[in-house]
């Protein structure tokens, strides 16, 4: 068993049920880069994909999207519990009057279940959120979430001079050993053809998913300091959504960040277990 293990294991036994929330241990890994509509904070990863007003435009028609696929890995595999949770989100608009139900439509996620890596961060069979992260390779896993009449693209929003389409990650697990990082969002059409893909650092490539077949070894930048908003009851990811979701109403240049919540509850920081 590793040493932060047992740590963990001493930790929970030390803390009562009536602890106060703190901040989360959870974040993303912050990316640099500094390419065409992309944002990287420990709280969230974005990739604006249409903003005409900015000429931001990769020959992606974002009101063709059937679905979109993050693909996500802990920094650290051999120190991951499981505890990733957050938010996916498509956003679109005018910068002001966007509809309020696809200004920020977000899709909640929480925890991973790989059986093989005795990882159960997610209850697979009460799993209520509406999206949950799918294993897709050695420590890789997936967050899929199909387009609707709920976060499509609008005829109205794609015609206003002021149009923005984006597409964020949300962090607010509560993942204490390691940072989680984005390899990759691929987006798809209504038939099922790949449009487009970006990798981690905002980089677009078309024609081939861009989800690895093995995560690559990280590089971690410094992350900029986060802001904590009040903690909903523990386990509440709708609560946490509703907390954040209407931050960025904008869409565009200053979007609030949102760092995660976690909660101490029940006397557990973290599950210890053995590694194979």
């Amino acid at each position: 068993m590793k040493l932060n293990k047992i740590v963990s294991g001493i930790a929970a036994a030390a803390v009562t049920a009536s602890a106060l929330a703190v901040s989360s241990g959870a974040a993303l890994v912050v990316s640099n880069a500094t390419n065409t509509g992309f944002s990287s904070t420990a709280g969230m990863w974005m990739q604006q994909i249409y903003i005409p007003g900015q000429d931001i435009d990769f020959g992606i028609d974002p009101r063709e999207m059937g679905k979109i696929v993050f693909t996500i890995t802990p920094e650290n595999p051999e120190d991951f519990e499981g505890g990733t949770g957050g938010g996916v989100v498509i956003s679109s608009g005018p910068q002001n009057g966007a509809p309020a139900d696809h200004n920020w439509a977000s899709s909640n996620f929480w925890g991973v279940y790989d059986e093989e890596k005795e990882i159960f961060g997610r209850d697979p069979e009460n799993d209520t959120n509406p999206i949950h992260t799918e294993i897709a390779g050695d420590y890789i896993y997936t967050l899929t979430v199909n387009v609707d009449d709920t976060n499509c693209v609008q005829q109205e929003s794609y015609d206003a001079v002021d149009c923005y389409v984006q597409i964020a990650l949300q962090e607010w697990g509560n993942e204490i050993f390691t940072d989680i990082k984005v390899l990759s969002l691929d987006i798809y059409d209504k038939s099922g053809a790949l449009m487009g893909s970006f990798d981690g650092d905002g980089n677009f490539t078309a024609g081939t998913a861009s989800a690895p077949v093995s995560a690559p070894a990280a590089e971690t930048a410094a992350a900029p300091a986060e802001e904590t908003t009040a903690a909903p009851a523990a386990g509440d990811v709708a609560a946490a959504t509703d907390s954040t979701k209407g931050s960025p109403n904008t869409g565009i240049e200053d979007v609030a960040v949102v760092a995660g919540i976690a909660l101490v509850a029940g006397g557990a920081i973290a599950v210890a277990k053995k590694r194979k």
